[in-house]
């Protein structure tokens, strides 16, 4: 998470696309040493999400390592920025073009910062990402891209139900991938009336802590489409992954930051 700390007297913050503060030192710590891969997130889409993605990413490096191992484990640069305006909201608006810069702006930070991945911790925003110039794209984990490589790892003939901002489902976001086609018939997409419901429960997870009750309507709700699980095509339901983690819930979800954060080594040497 970072924090602007004040200037010292004579001295001026040096920029880097466009961002007061942004040191470019690609892969390397203060003193220049080499430090190897660094995760950058761009988070704060909500909050909550994209600091329980960073807690996984330990959680899960300290499974791998053990914690005596610390210094092995990764380094990762967590911009959390909940002033971005809300996603399905631009969408509906045409307001992409400022939404867009500011992404930019965002990503191109962490880059500076030493960032040699990012990850942007919301999957409504990845309707922006073309903004982007193709050198900062090709730095991306795309959370489309890993969902549809877990929900191709699950056992053929299961489906899933597409649990989604109406922004994600308006803007198809995932019907806009490369591996939509040979995925498509695993995804159940709800009608209308779900898929209402389904946003407002998961604007619920940004402002109110996950219940039995909350988690258990998710359930209901894949069982009742004769869903094997859930896709989390929001990152709001990572908080349910975690939440089913600690307590042992029964429904399946095909979560792209928990297979960021475990494949997390792999994807970081690419």
């Amino acid at each position: 998470m970072t924090a602007r700390l004040p200037l010292l007297p004579g001295s001026r913050p040096s920029t880097a696309h466009g961002r007061p503060g942004a040191t470019p030192a690609a892969g390397r710590g203060g003193g220049g040493e080499a430090t190897g891969p660094v995760l950058g997130i761009l988070g704060g889409m909500g909050p909550l999400a994209s600091a329980a993605f960073l807690q996984t990413v330990y959680e899960t490096a300290v499974e791998r390592a053990g914690a005596a191992a610390e210094q092995t484990l990764p380094r990762c640069l967590l911009d959390s920025d909940p002033g971005f305006p809300d996603r399905t909201d631009t969408i509906r608006s045409r307001g992409e073009a400022a939404w867009a810069d500011r992404l930019r702006r965002g990503v191109g930070g962490l880059l500076d910062m030493g960032a040699t991945r990012v990850v942007v911790a919301c999957v409504t925003a990845h309707h922006f990402v073309g903004a982007l110039e193709p050198e900062h794209r090709r730095r991306l984990i795309s959370l489309v891209s890993t969902t549809l490589d877990e929900l191709a790892a699950t056992p053929t003939g299961a489906r899933y139900l597409l649990v989604a901002t109406d922004g994600t489902r308006e803007a198809g976001i995932f019907q806009r991938a490369p591996r939509w086609p040979e995925s498509a018939h695993r995804v159940v997409l709800p009608e209308p009336d779900v898929q209402r419901e389904l946003h407002g429960l998961l604007y619920r997870l940004k402002a109110e802590p996950l219940t039995a009750t909350l988690a258990d309507r998710f359930r209901v709700l894949a069982h009742q489409h004769g869903c094997a699980g859930l896709i989390a095509g929001c990152t709001e339901l990572h908080l349910l992954s975690r939440w089913q983690r600690r307590n042992g819930g029964a429904t399946t979800v095909i979560d792209p930051l928990l297979a960021i954060a475990t494949q997390l080594t792999t994807l970081l040497s690419r």
